[in-house]
């Protein structure tokens, strides 16, 4: 779908998968979420699974369809979301669904770890949009200023053919030896280039470019069952397309490493945190997670504490 009017921005669609596990933590993150981007979405659309979820994810705190239906209703009056689709399990929406984006109904639905396949690539097909923007329901983003790096992702995927996906940086600095955590200071140097090339693609966010997403199809596995992530990123290599990542700490990304009590708990801070550029320098877990369980909170919560964050 095109706009008429050249000056306005390329349409572009908002698109978030929801699960009723996301219960805890899904109305704080969501409202949080698009101010963040602070773009003018197209559309903003919930793809809401209501079964139950399986392997790894059958470990996390089960939700109830009621809780969260009235979540949605919420997040529809208030117009933070236009549209909720619930995700139809009927078998020739299922073939429909595989064959257009893999070219055969013999694929998984999920892969081998419970993770979604077909459920994904739902929520993409129920877009309009030139260009998708989706993220997991769990995703914090940091913004300085006003500006939204989904317009500069859009812009260098118009000006470079071969790029077909872009992000914002994942995670903000962290100590990454002795010294750094000594001192409690960052040497890595200044990136000589505002983007670079990554390697993966990963499923928990992305802005893509819907045109050559589709000339991608349809999508090839390396291994039956693998993450709908590994596909994509195998494809795209294949056929000669590129991510690219912002490299500055304008815009960055976190990923909570679980939905636990203390992460719950302490959502709204959390929150406030990321959308205020507070982090722990010296943390643990990798740059772009967010470790929250055990003693790890209280690496998160020394930071707060600093910044003059009353804590409950």
């Amino acid at each position: 779908m095109h706009n008429a009017d050249s000056t306005s921005p390329p349409a572009t669609s908002f698109t978030v998968n929801v699960c009723n596990s996301d219960a805890p933590f899904l109305e704080a993150t969501l409202r949080h979420m698009i101010p963040a981007l602070n773009y003018p979405f197209s559309e903003r659309l919930v793809a809401y699974d209501p079964g139950r979820q399986e392997g790894k994810y059958a470990q996390r705190i089960q939700g109830d369809q009621d809780t969260i239906e009235a979540i949605l209703q919420r997040l529809l009056n208030d117009k933070v979301i236009d549209r909720v689709d619930v995700i139809p399990w009927t078998d020739d929406e299922q073939q429909h669904i595989l064959r257009t984006y893999f070219g055969s109904d013999e694929i998984d639905l999920k892969d081998f770890s419970g993770a979604p396949i077909y459920q994904y690539l739902y929520a993409l097909d129920r877009c309009q949009g030139d260009y998708v923007f989706h993220a997991d329901s769990d995703m914090l983003f940091h913004r300085s200023g006003t500006d939204a790096w989904i317009a500069e992702g859009i812009a260098l995927m118009q000006h470079e053919p071969r790029v077909i996906v872009t992000c914002p940086r994942a995670g903000p600095p962290q100590a990454r030896n002795w010294l750094e955590k000594l001192t409690g200071r960052s040497f890595e140097p200044t990136p000589r280039e505002k983007w670079r090339l990554v390697d993966f693609t990963s499923t928990r966010y992305f802005l893509m470019d819907m045109a050559k997403f589709r000339s991608c199809l349809p999508l090839a596995q390396v291994k039956a069952g693998e993450p709908l992530e590994n596909s994509l990123t195998h494809t795209f290599k294949l056929r000669g397309f590129e991510q690219w990542n912002l490299t500055t700490l304008d815009h960055w990304t976190i990923h909570p490493w679980r939905h636990d009590e203390n992460y719950v708990g302490y959502l709204d801070d959390l929150i406030w945190a990321v959308e205020n550029g507070v982090y722990p320098f010296k943390r643990s877990g990798h740059r772009w997670d967010m470790r929250t369980e055990g003693e790890h909170i209280n690496e998160w919560l020394a930071v707060l504490r600093k910044h003059g964050r009353t804590l409950g």
